[in-house]
């Protein structure tokens, strides 16, 4: 059954420029469904590897069996940037969903352009609203108000092929822990071991920002203000970074030019990678995959250990009619339980986004198997909220443009000199 109705959906979400015209005229979706339940569409993205849509559907199995007057379809809608995509598209096309996963750095453009609706303004219960992780609630809220729901989260952590640092006669239980330790263990693994590359830290768009911002963060440097109207890119912690980047290049211990984010998990499983960095959203993949012997640490430090938060937040749509809406708080509710969120932790590698839920039987035996899940949820103690600027999608390909052409010969200075031109350019607007 849920597969017919993902199929159905996701098919109106394609056909959706095409109906848009034919659907305004009707009058939009219905919010009830034939046999009179009411109707809560639900997108989501997959941004990681494991068969994680199989999960989801049944969350919503389970859902559907406590509130037999609700029909959830959940709608696979591909990386998080197809999602924003698809949810755009089925608004403009009569077909807005109740509720999706999208980033939790949309929150501002999402606000500002009005397609959702707040989630404090639904629901009164202030001891759930409240119950997350601050580290997950700074880019969750408007106004000190919790507008979205942290879901999927995630932080950046070092991954490394204890194998290789056998043969590199390194001590495969101690990773580098600060940026000059990267480089100084990533020549000998380069010349010891049988690595293809010894460090890959991604930089191309939509990750590579995100990579970056770890950077900086590690170099005393927050990239944007509060308000999301203003990205020190061409800061001189920010030039710093780029130059570290452009070092590990130099030093022959990362490979020229761009490091490519989506195929890096397959890359160290295959052991082309000694060391990467990668969301916590990768670990059960690479753990199923990798038939070595690996480790999971926090991020370096340079002034300061630090990593940005990152992952979906759960979102209600603004277009959504009343019922929907209490269905899709009620639906959120559901999900973030703390039980759910330890059972979708051990399927994805997600950081569980409350306290509760680490405390769960289902989470204390699954560290006890596998202690390196646990490096994530401890690694909030040095995270900070994610680079959220109005458009961020447009700063974090001017990002990711700055980013490639430092890799591939423009000086850091000029790379973010002409990367700060662009991006004060998108942001003109909100100034």
């Amino acid at each position: 059954m849920l597969f017919n109705k993902a199929r159905r959906v996701l098919a109106v979400t394609l056909a959706a420029g095409m109906a848009a015209l034919s659907l305004t005229a009707c009058g939009g979706a219905s919010d009830t469904t034939a046999d009179g339940k009411t109707r809560l569409d639900f997108y989501y993205p997959i941004n990681v590897g494991g068969p994680l849509e199989a999960v989801v559907n049944g969350f919503v199995e389970d859902f559907e069996a406590e509130n037999p007057d609700i029909d959830v379809t959940p709608v696979y809608s591909g990386d998080y940037n197809q999602t924003v995509a698809a949810v755009k598209a089925a608004i403009d096309g009569g077909e807005a969903p109740a509720a999706a996963v999208l980033m939790s750095a949309e929150l501002k453009t999402m606000n500002d352009e009005g397609l959702i609706q707040p989630i404090s303004e639904l629901t009164d219960d202030t001891e759930w609203l409240n119950s997350f992780h601050p580290a997950f609630l700074a880019n969750s809220t408007l106004d000190g108000k919790v507008a979205s729901i942290p879901f999927q989260r995630s932080t950046v952590v070092q991954i490394w092929n204890k194998d290789h640092f056998k043969q590199a006669g390194l001590d495969p239980e101690v990773p580098p822990q600060t940026w000059d330790e990267l480089v100084t263990m990533g020549k000998q693994l380069k010349e010891k071991s049988d690595t293809t590359w010894a460090v890959q830290l991604p930089s191309d768009y939509p990750n590579g920002a995100w990579i970056f911002q770890a950077l900086t963060l590690q170099n005393g440097l927050k990239l944007d203000n509060e308000e999301g109207t203003e990205v020190k890119f061409n800061d001189p912690k920010s030039v710093e970074a780029v130059k570290f980047l452009q070092k590990l290049t130099d030093e022959g211990v990362q490979q020229p030019g761009t490091v490519a984010w989506g195929t890096l998990p397959n890359e160290f499983t295959a052991g082309n990678a000694s060391i990467i960095w990668t969301t916590t959203g990768q670990l059960s993949n690479i753990r199923k995959n990798a038939n070595f012997d690996f480790g999971v640490s926090i991020l370096q430090q340079n002034e300061q250990f630090g990593t940005p938060t990152g992952g979906g937040n759960y979102y209600v749509l603004a277009d959504a009619s009343d019922k929907q809406k209490e269905a899709a708080v009620k639906f959120a509710k559901f999900l973030t339980d703390p039980q759910r969120q330890a059972e979708w932790t051990v399927a994805s590698g997600y950081v569980a986004p409350s306290d509760a839920a680490w405390q769960t039987q289902t989470l204390k035996d699954y560290v006890a198997d596998f202690p390196q899940a646990y490096v994530a949820y401890q690694q909030l103690e040095y995270a900070q909220a994610e680079l959220s600027p109005y458009r961020r999608g447009a700063v974090e390909q001017a990002i990711a443009d700055a980013l490639a052409a430092a890799m591939n010969g423009t000086s850091a200075e000029d790379a973010t000199k002409q990367g700060q031109e662009q991006i004060d350019g998108i942001l003109r607007d909100y100034q």
